[in-house]
């Protein structure tokens, strides 16, 4: 199969290995579900970079038929203008490759903005090609509506129905996502990164040393101040300095954070680990956390970091932001909170914690009741189902 994939990410190719900025899939369960060396002709539409970098790694390269289309990356300073200018850059570039796009079988990309442009683009190049886009992005209403720009709003939506038109299937992560953006070409395809070997075992809370986890982006939808005020919180009310917090991850809120750390002498009790690669690392701070901490803002999608938790047996507390509204049953895998002000979302963070310490057969039935929900939400039952909806697709002439 001559397949092409659509991304944002970063990419360096050489002879025998290229590295994308963002996770693509595990080699020896491949790429949805296809190994790397099932593909006679393999194509990344992202954006190329002349040096090598820290990413994810994966072992071919040129010699083994992979392409990299794109420009080099500019960021995005300017929401409209700078976006504008990647989409057009990228699209030259998918004009200049055009032969070696011609004759791709199959072009997939989950949803993101640029995609419209460049399905429009490639209908007109790949004229035997079949289109899937995959809605796994959070809610455009919830998301432009907190931005309160409608016109973004209505763009995004516009182009969310535009690329679901072009494709000849749409797959769509969620029940919830199914019953809002459905077409006559819809089936629900849910995806994760969480493999059946990395599933761990149901936990005991030990009550001398809580540890919470924060694991996403460090940026204003996500709320990562939050987590810093629960554990400040449950230290004064609890007057007990054995509250401890662990946020994985980085971005342009992290020295805000350290600040905010410092000024309410939490530097004992927070540790900062930065972006984490290997994932292997990334699953030892969860088992070595006992509570997993979700506090974004409306809009969030349903997040892969919240399988992993679960995973380990983590309860997860979540604000009701969206996505995991649709894998949390509230009482039964964590709790649930409502968006209200930030004290009350500290306030309601800080019970339900409470409620956990002081309920050790509650915490363990949970746990129990998130390593059992993991196991149905494996890249080995996912990938499966990928591959075959792609071969059904592709041999249904």
């Amino acid at each position: 199969m001559k397949f092409c994939l659509i991304t944002k990410n970063r990419f360096f190719i050489d002879e025998n290995y290229f590295i994308s900025s963002g996770w693509l899939g595990y080699e020896d369960l491949g790429l949805l579900g296809f190994k790397f060396n099932e593909f006679e002709k393999l194509i990344f539409i992202g954006f190329k970079e002349d040096m090598p970098f820290d990413g994810y790694k994966y072992n071919f390269g040129s010699k083994n038929g992979i392409f990299i289309v794109g420009s080099k990356w500019r960021e995005e300073k300017r929401y409209v203008l700078d976006r504008l200018n990647n989409i057009l850059n990228t699209l030259k570039e998918i004009w200049k490759n055009r032969k070696i796009l011609k004759d791709v079988d199959l072009v997939f990309a989950p949803f993101f903005e640029y995609v419209v442009f460049e399905f429009l683009l490639l209908k007109i190049i790949c004229k035997k090609a079949k289109l899937i886009v995959h809605l796994i992005t959070d809610y455009p209403e919830w998301n432009y509506r907190k931005r309160k720009n409608l016109f973004i709003k209505y763009l995004l939506l516009f182009s969310l129905k535009l690329t679901q038109f072009i494709s000849n299937e749409n797959w769509i992560l969620s029940k919830f996502l199914y019953q809002k953006y459905k077409n006559k070409k819809s089936i629900i395809v849910p995806t994760s990164s969480l493999r059946d070997y990395q599933i761990g075992i149901s936990k005991f809370l030990p009550k001398e040393k809580i540890n919470l986890i924060f694991v996403g982006r460090l940026e204003g939808e996500k709320q990562p101040h939050i987590p810093v005020l629960i554990v400040k919180n449950l230290i004064i009310k609890n007057q007990r300095n054995n509250f401890y917090l662990n946020i994985v991850g980085n971005g342009s809120l992290k020295n805000k954070l350290e600040e905010l750390v410092i000024e309410n002498n939490l530097k004992d009790n927070v540790n900062f680990w930065g972006w984490i690669k290997e994932r292997d690392v990334l699953f030892e701070i969860y088992k070595q956390s006992d509570i997993f901490l979700l506090t974004s803002n409306m809009g969030e999608g349903l997040g892969w970091v919240i399988l992993e938790a679960m995973s380990q047996g983590l309860p997860i507390l979540s604000t009701k932001c969206g996505g995991p509204e649709e894998i949390i049953e509230d009482g039964k895998n964590g709790f649930l909170i409502e968006i209200k002000d930030e004290n009350y979302i500290v306030d309601k963070f800080v019970e339900k914690i409470e409620y956990l310490i002081n309920n050790s057969q509650v915490y363990e039935e949970i746990s129990k009741n998130n390593i059992e929900k993991a196991k149905d939400w494996t890249a080995e039952k996912f990938f499966a189902i990928m591959r075959k909806n792609i071969l059904e697709l592709l041999n249904n002439e």
